[in-house]
């Protein structure tokens, strides 16, 4: 697998890998200032009543320097009282008993390279962009207004968008304590004990675990794939409320024999611990990211087939609403940062719920080997274009034949940046899906698990401007002709088209399978399918 980057972005890449790969100093001498303005390192010195120990820290982690160069950062730099208190924590007499790795380590993580993120990008769950520790950043809203707004649930903010000529400082109260807890770490507190057994029973545990794999693609060339999940899980007092207080409680519940082998995807307690993960990371904000126009959808779960329901109410997003009887499940606590995701307690035991109809949003690039191999997926703050480029058999979820099959370059990822035009404001999520087949080739893939009954279908891609009808497709689905031949460029602007393709009708709730033909071989440019009821 190759990654193709702009070439406008290679010097600032250079700069952000000396930051992240390195403990050096590499601007070492190299400071600038912008008239009577001053870069992040230059501020915080001019300012030690509150920021002297950071200061030192920095220069510990021979970093200062790097933070006055013109490259853009978002900083989150505790005030001296929060640095004493952490010192205090580990038992450190002062800044200069810290070693430098550990400086440097913990700097980082407080730095988002790249991007300058003010306050009114803020909302409640993980920041999308990385620190330069390849972390999430989760942000809380309190009750309290700007006073009680908090960075990983641990330290309230007390200065928002101080601007510096290379970014945007944030002051903290307190040293955010570097992330290293797993799902299945968090999992260890004693109030998850049963819920933790029954994942530890099913086999979970070390997919909970896992934060990336290495290997290494075609070529020879290492890759390294990182690993996200979300976990709605249970504590024993929520349990307790239905009468579950053991595992053996749990397993009665879920009618499963106790002693039988709970790991086989067949068994109800495998079900049960599947139905409460997903294989990305879905922040409370994230759950609540409805398509326009919608108001609840139906999220792919570990289970087979089985979906949780995401609603909006009066107060919040609830879990599984019955329209009927109108209960619903609540957030007990939300945005629980992992390394590998994010946890969210809830205040029901939560057994697996058949949800109704909703509009189904399918987005082409929605796929966890996908994220797993991107590195800038979904990045909302590209300073270039980002381009991923696979090849056959990198990815489990998609498919294709090419003409000829030794066709490189079929498959690319890309996400756009914010002047890209149309590429960026339209698309789903900044990014889309380039197919280049060769005439009569196919690229196939899974839908998500959608609830049995009819819909309306459309299609939504970013046409691209030529000077002849190019990238000509059809749509198969499960095996059926949906649409026999549309034409996905057009001859008058780059914009986003929609087109009908047709009405289905599904016997039962499962995922489905599409196929794209390439009637001329040209580009194909994907973004999503819609699937809306019928009523």
């Amino acid at each position: 697998m190759k990654m193709t980057i702009d070439k406008g972005i290679t010097t600032f890449f250079m700069c952000v890998l000396f930051l992240v790969f390195s403990c050096k100093d590499a601007f070492e001498d190299k400071t600038f200032t912008a008239y009577e303005d001053l870069p992040i390192a230059g501020y915080l010195k001019q300012h030690p009543e509150k920021y002297s120990m950071w200061v030192e820290v920095l220069e510990k982690a021979d970093l200062f320097n790097t933070l006055n160069i013109h490259v853009v950062y978002t900083h989150f730099v505790p005030v001296n009282e929060g640095v004493q208190r952490y010192l205090q924590a580990l038992n450190l007499e002062s800044v200069a008993k810290m070693t430098k790795e550990d400086a440097n380590y913990l700097v980082r993580y407080h730095l988002i390279p790249g991007v300058s993120i003010d306050r009114g990008q803020f909302q409640a769950g993980a920041i999308n962009d990385l620190t330069a520790t390849d972390d999430n950043l989760f942000i809380e809203f309190r009750s309290g207004g700007l006073e009680s707004i908090y960075l990983n649930g641990e330290s309230r903010f007390n200065g928002f968008d101080i601007k510096a000529t290379n970014g945007i400082i944030h002051s903290i109260d307190d040293v955010l304590a570097p992330l290293t807890a797993t799902v299945a770490d968090r999992l260890e507190d004693p109030k998850y004990s049963i819920f933790r057994q029954a994942v530890e029973e099913a086999g979970f545990l070390e997919k909970l675990t896992t934060v990336y794999t290495e290997g290494t693609d075609a070529s020879g060339n290492p890759v390294q794939k990182r690993f996200r999940y979300t976990a709605f899980v249970v504590a024993d007092e929520t349990y307790a409320k239905v009468g579950i207080r053991t595992f053996n409680d749990l397993l009665d519940y879920l009618d499963v024999e106790s002693g039988s082998n709970y790991s086989d995807v067949e068994n109800g307690l495998h079900t049960y611990i599947a139905y409460h993960l997903l294989d990305q990371q879905r922040s409370y904000a994230d759950l609540g990211q409805f398509p326009e126009g919608v108001r609840k959808m139906n999220l792919p779960t570990l289970a087979a087939g089985e979906l949780i329901k995401v609603s909006e109410s009066v107060d919040g997003l609830v879990l599984n609403e019955d329209l009927a009887s109108h209960q619903a499940v609540r957030f007990q606590e939300a945005n629980i940062p992992c390394k590998n995701g994010v946890v969210h307690e809830i205040d029901h035991w939560m057994p697996v719920f058949v949800p109704e109809q909703v509009p189904v949003v399918w987005e082409f690039t929605d796929y966890p080997d996908i994220a797993a191999n991107v590195t800038q997926y979904r990045n909302a703050s590209l300073g270039s274009q980002y381009n991923k480029t696979f090849a056959l058999g990198d990815l489990t979820s998609i498919t294709w034949s090419a003409q000829p099959e030794t066709r490189s370059n079929v498959l690319t990822y890309r996400n756009n940046r914010s002047a890209d035009g149309i590429w960026y404001t339209e698309t789903l999520n900044h990014d889309h899906l380039r197919v280049e087949l060769g005439e009569s080739g196919w690229i196939q893939m899974k839908s998500p698990t959608i609830v049995r009954g009819k819909y309306n279908v459309k299609v939504v891609w970013p046409s691209t401007k030529t000077s002849a009808n190019t990238g000509i497709c059809a749509f198969v689905l499960d095996n059926v002709m949906l649409y026999s031949r549309l034409v996905l460029s057009n001859t008058r602007t780059d914009r986003v088209l929609t087109q009908e393709l047709g009405t289905v009708e599904f016997p039962e709730t499962t995922d489905h399978t599409l196929r794209i033909l390439s009637l001329d071989g040209k580009l194909m440019t994907l973004d999503y399918i819609q699937f809306d009821p019928v009523e």
